[in-house]
């Protein structure tokens, strides 16, 4: 173990689709392949992910299976980092592949900066297969109206950032900040980059360092993922509002606005208008988006990009509520 240098860290749960695909990129890097300490984090797994992994590891010692009794992603970073005692600690998606130059790229800023206290690269998001429903998925995660225009997602200049991706980490970083909150299902990272910044250190992102990312394929699994996103939201404005951007609040507000028209219109009849006023408005934003979008990608995604559009944001939005109440 004292001879790898960088600490991989996959946090799994049920991915047989991508696994193997994401084991592959990593074995492919050109950071040496031996010099890594490669951990996939499962968090018990029902399909075949286990048994693709157990099958790459019998191969090359240095990828292990680790069991993850908490099942969320923050609670399978901390046990990698906790494993390995590697100087830095690369965090992987498992739902994703890597450019193979990916590693060698964040490990070079932490390296040659110590004030960068992460550092990450870019999403070149993709369908998982080449149906409808599933392209217009990976166009949704593309657009600024889409998910909110974080710069990793669409495009963005080499230098600091405010979030980067997955993210990479000097282990004397984690040590002075401590590791990742185990009560945040989602929205760790939020939380964590939040942590870093406050402590002193930066966030660098390369766009040298392409993710790629394949976007959920079916409206219920979006729906199910922003909501989730969104509920982690509405938490983190307790634990640490700093962490959340404005970008983040306007599918709150969105959904307030309907919510609270509705009531109103319910006390005084005419009010209802600030209901058709709130909709209307939003329609209109999401036909000019939709078209936007067309025209770059396709007239064929029109009505699925104008339904997917308005389901994410609704369903952010409600988590964020639901998050909010909860606490």
């Amino acid at each position: 173990m004292n001879n790898f240098k960088v600490a991989v860290v996959i946090p799994t749960l049920n991915e047989e689709r991508f696994i193997e695909g994401c084991l592959q990129s990593v074995m492919k890097q050109t950071f040496p392949f031996e010099e890594m300490d490669v951990m996939v984090v499962d968090g018990g797994s029902k399909d075949k992910t286990r048994d693709i992994v157990n099958s790459i590891s019998e191969k090359h010692p240095n990828v292990r299976l680790l069991p993850n009794p908490g099942k969320i992603q923050s609670i399978a970073f901390n046990i990698g980092v906790k494993e390995s005692t590697a100087p830095y600690i690369v965090r992987l998606d498992a739902h994703a592949s890597y450019c193979k130059e990916y590693i060698e790229t964040c490990v070079k800023h932490l390296m040659e900066d110590p004030t960068v206290g992460n550092s990450g690269g870019v999403w070149d998001i993709q369908p998982q297969r080449p149906e409808l429903v599933p392209e217009a998925s990976a166009i949704l995660n593309q657009v600024k109206f889409g998910i909110g225009g974080a710069s990793y997602r669409v495009g963005a200049a080499e230098g600091y950032a405010d979030e980067v991706p997955f993210g990479s980490y000097p282990r004397e970083v984690i040590d002075e900040v401590g590791g990742m909150r185990e009560d945040l299902a989602r929205g760790e990272d939020n939380e964590f980059y939040s942590r870093i910044k406050k402590a002193g250190y930066k966030i660098y992102l390369d766009p040298k360092a392409v993710i790629t990312y394949y976007a959920r394929d079916t409206f219920k699994g979006n729906m199910k993922q922003m909501y989730a996103n969104g509920l982690s939201i509405g938490k983190l404005l307790f634990i640490d509002h700093e962490s959340v951007g404005l970008r983040h609040l306007v599918p709150l507000a969105f959904v307030i606005s309907l919510i609270g028209s509705l009531i109103l219109g319910c006390i005084w009849t005419p009010l209802f208008g600030l209901f058709g006023l709130a909709l209307g408005t939003y329609l209109l934003a999401d036909i000019a988006a939709t078209i936007s979008a067309c025209r770059k990608f396709g007239w064929k995604y029109l009505l699925v990009l104008l339904l997917l559009f308005f389901l994410v944001h609704v369903s952010y939005g409600w988590g964020t509520i639901i998050g909010i109440l909860k606490r």
